[in-house]
């Protein structure tokens, strides 16, 4: 027994700083241990449902990115072959005014082959009235031999006035350049 007393004896007790320090230090653990649970409650309460949140809305902006993308390269092929449908349709529209001309012109000239005036002014009206709307349609390149072929239809109107017969010659005329122009514009393949 003397061996516990002298580890009692050896031991000092406490004093009152002593344990009032002691009590404090437990105080601040259960605050720190409170704080501590606090922090695991805020992440797995807010942090992780909202990084999940995050990351889903990451994958919807890859796949809206993704859809853009495809819907963009989607229209660039629409607006290309619409261009090309244009073209198309310019071209179309260019021949079916060159056909209309060189269409009045043939029929003036059957029409003065027949002796037909009224026949003759109204088909070479037709051909002078596709002709000015070709003058819009052809580039500057061609412009010196629409004037061109203008001009010879105005005199052949004129002289059907006086001589159905003298018109011929101009009608001739045009209806080769009118030939020419179809085959430079729309060569066969």
């Amino acid at each position: 027994m003397d061996e516990k007393e002298t580890i009692q004896s050896a031991a000092k007790p406490e004093t009152r700083p002593q344990k009032s320090m002691r009590g404090t230090l437990r105080w601040l653990l259960a605050v720190l241990l409170a704080f501590g649970l606090g922090a695991l409650l805020i992440a797995f309460l807010l942090y992780i449902p909202t990084r999940q949140e995050l990351v889903k809305a990451n994958t919807d902006l890859e796949q809206a990115t993704a859809t853009i993308t495809s819907q963009t390269d989607q229209i660039a092929t629409l607006h290309t072959g619409n261009e090309t449908l244009q073209k198309d349709l310019d071209s179309a529209k260019l021949q079916i005014y060159v056909l209309r001309a060189l269409s009045g012109v043939q029929g003036a000239s059957q029409a003065v082959a027949a002796d037909n005036y009224a026949g003759a002014r109204l088909s070479l009206i037709q051909a002078s009235d596709a002709l000015d709307i070709l003058s819009g349609l052809l580039g500057t390149d061609q412009k010196d031999v629409l004037n061109a072929m203008q001009q010879s239809a105005s005199q052949a109107l004129i002289k059907m006035k006086t001589n159905l017969t003298s018109a011929q010659p101009e009608l001739d005329q045009l209806t080769n350049n009118l030939a020419q122009l179809e085959g430079n514009l729309f060569p066969n393949p």
